[in-house]
């Protein structure tokens, strides 16, 4: 058993660790930005472009292959896990063998059966029918507020007046405690996000970005006719069409490039600050399956989030020069 439970220690260590060093490699793999992106060539532009471009492959072909493991791990455990799911079930609604029958037959039930047996189920866990539970769901926000006071009161009082009965087993104040932690981590990481994209969104919205594109394009329609044999009156005209466009194109790169480098700056930063809460989001996932199967999961899951999260940065520094409109070289 000491053995056994060595083993499984070390395992664990061994699994956080490799996760842990292939995120160090990927990292070190970021390429950094130039220190004045709107003087840099097309030629420099393309090479960082084609850097990020496949390290994303990388990293997408790391999470896709974590996917494939991580299910060909369900499948082969599957039997267990049904097992597993059945016998909670069982435990929890206090189901009889006939009624998880009729639950593995679902498809061949009635809809009548089907609410008879989801009712049965929730009396035995709430005390409170499928129909009721449909009343509830008609009624105003303040009688709903009324109805859970009054079924807060009462789970109270048989909480009281017979401990034993209705205080949960160990199994189940674990599987609260990680549930909660799980949807407060998960609320926390996508919160995150959401600041991540308002960042951006923010440039992007910026009604002067728009005004000089609209700008640059009206000056574009003004010269494309006049592309071909022209009178030397007409080349001033063009001359100077084209000096107005390069101007804009200058003069929206060094407004909105800053920007966006500075919102990679952050969002490189918040990732990096990320990243512990991704690990332990990927290994509460793992505890609570383990919990509700009974079967330990891949290992790949570790790491998944994190990899998850550098992506999303990657395909934003990928956008690192789309703000960038002239390049000299090209001219």
């Amino acid at each position: 058993m000491k053995k056994t439970l060595l083993f499984l220690i070390a395992l664990a260590i061994t699994v956080m660790t490799f996760a842990q060093s292939r995120m160090a490699d990927y990292m070190m793999k970021i390429p950094a930005l130039p220190r004045d992106s709107c003087n840099i060539s097309k030629t420099d532009a393309d090479n960082f472009n084609q850097k990020v471009s496949f390290l994303i492959d990388e990293v997408s072909n790391d999470i896709q292959e974590r996917g494939r493991k991580a299910k060909e791990y369900t499948e082969k455990n599957r039997g267990t896990m049904e097992n597993t799911a059945v016998k909670q079930l069982q435990e929890q609604y206090n189901m009889s063998d006939k009624d998880i029958n009729k639950l593995k037959n679902s498809k061949n039930m009635s809809e009548e059966e089907q609410e008879a047996l989801v009712s049965k189920m929730m009396m035995q866990k709430t005390n409170m029918s499928l129909d009721e539970l449909k009343k509830m769901s008609k009624m105003s926000d303040a009688g709903k507020a009324a109805w859970a006071e009054s079924y807060a009161t009462e789970a109270m009082a048989n909480a009281q007046a017979d401990p034993k009965k209705y205080a949960p087993d160990e199994n189940a104040r674990k599987l609260i405690d990680l549930t909660n932690e799980y949807k407060s981590l998960n609320q926390k990481i996508n919160a995150g996000y959401q600041n991540i994209t308002k960042m951006y969104d923010a440039i992007d919205n910026d009604p002067e970005r728009k005004a000089i594109l609209e700008n640059i394009s009206e000056l574009n329609e003004k010269l494309m006719p006049m592309v071909g044999y022209v009178t030397a009156s007409e080349e001033k005209i063009m001359i100077k069409l084209a000096d107005q466009i390069k101007n804009e194109q200058i003069k929206y790169c060094d407004k909105f490039t800053p920007q966006y480098r500075a919102a990679l700056k952050k969002h490189l930063t918040k990732f990096k600050y990320s990243l512990p809460d991704c690990e332990r989001f990927d290994e509460l996932t793992c505890e609570l399956m383990k919990i509700q199967t009974g079967v330990d999961v891949s290992p790949t899951i570790v790491g998944t989030s994190s990899l998850v999260a550098l992506k999303a940065y990657l395909m934003s520094l990928s956008a690192a020069y789309k703000y960038k409109l002239y390049y000299p070289d090209n001219n």
